[in-house]
């Protein structure tokens, strides 16, 4: 068996028939393989992300995606292999095929370049730390946007289109370009990491799962932005920038997504935030663990390569890109 890319319908229609009941998240088995689709069919899918596995005859023993990252280590460009949705049918499990497929990943990865392999593993760290993984420490908080007497604050806000892509993803860099490890974080992989969720939610039950992205503007641009998710699991801070340090328009377009409906009761946001970025607007709560384990495992390289990733400082990485 031979890592291959699952181009053809039959074997793709298997993969999702074996993975929808561990990751419909409430869609439909026709919505499930429409979300799935619709991500490979965006600019950044169509060039960076793929279903693969392990075939044998006509069935798929084994399969995941693979995406192509291109990031930072330590202000080295460099390209990162993401491993996600790994699943082996049941039928076929205690064969070492997810291992196998793993392994088969990571040398395809070197051979385009990747120098590091990253995944979020949901089912704890031993088991990928067997397989060579090293689990990088991610903390979030809960940002509480409290009352205030002034109303929702005197900002230009308004609701972001595609056009404001190319000026999120600049506001975006200047985090990444501070950070230890982070994505190069183009308006095309913006645009994927917000399609992937705005699909999820409208090709759901009505009212189960809302995207909203709102910005700030400056001069007739976005000079601030916020991505926020309201789902089963919360209400998630996917990404948000400000070009401002402190945060401050961050604060405000926060105040005036809460303020939509002075009425509710809990105005809370668990969040993750770069080092430094703290609108002064908000209060934090004591940061907890993520809910998702990030793990990266270092390809061998030559030595002018970029530097290893190291467990500290923490990673630049966002809620809106955790696959």
């Amino acid at each position: 068996m031979e890592l291959i890319e699952l181009a053809d319908s039959s074997l793709l229609e298997q993969v999702l028939d074996d993975t929808y009941g561990l990751w419909g998240d409430g869609l439909s088995r026709k919505a499930y393989g429409l979300w799935n689709l619709a991500q490979m069919k965006t600019r950044w899918g169509k060039e960076n992300l793929a279903r693969v596995g392990l075939v044998e005859g006509d069935r798929v023993m084994v399969s995941a995606k693979r995406y192509l990252f291109d990031a930072v280590i330590a202000g080295h460009p460099t390209r990162v292999l993401g491993i996600g949705a790994v699943f082996t049918p049941e039928s076929r499990r205690g064969q070492g095929l997810a291992p196998r497929l793993v392994e088969a990943m990571i040398a395809d990865g070197k051979a385009r370049g990747c120098t590091v392999a990253l995944l979020f593993s949901e089912i704890g760290a031993a088991y990928y730390t067997r397989l060579g993984f090293t689990a990088v420490p991610r903390q979030m908080v809960t940002i509480d946007v409290p009352h205030t007497r002034r109303g929702a604050p005197a900002t230009m806000v308004r609701a972001a289109d595609p056009l404001d892509f190319p000026e999120i993803a600049a506001v975006s860099m200047t985090y990444a370009m501070k950070a230890s490890f982070a994505l190069n974080r183009t308006p095309d992989l913006i645009e994927f990491g917000i399609m992937r969720r705005r699909l999820r939610a409208g090709l759901g039950p009505a009212g189960l799962r809302q995207v909203e992205i709102y910005v700030a503007e400056e001069g007739y641009r976005a000079a601030a932005f916020i991505v926020v998710s309201r789902g089963p699991e919360g209400v998630v801070l996917e990404d948000c920038g400000d070009r401002d340090p402190s945060g401050a328009r961050i604060g405000a377009l926060l105040e005036a997504y809460v303020e939509r409906d002075p009425s509710q009761a809990d105005r809370t946001l668990r969040a993750w935030l770069p080092d430094g970025l703290h609108p002064p607007q908000v209060r934090f709560s004591a940061p907890f663990d993520a809910p998702e384990i990030m793990m990266v495992r270092h390809l061998p390289t030559d030595a002018s390569g970029p530097p290893l990733i190291s467990p500290a400082p923490h990673p630049t990485w966002w809620p809106l890109d955790v696959f």
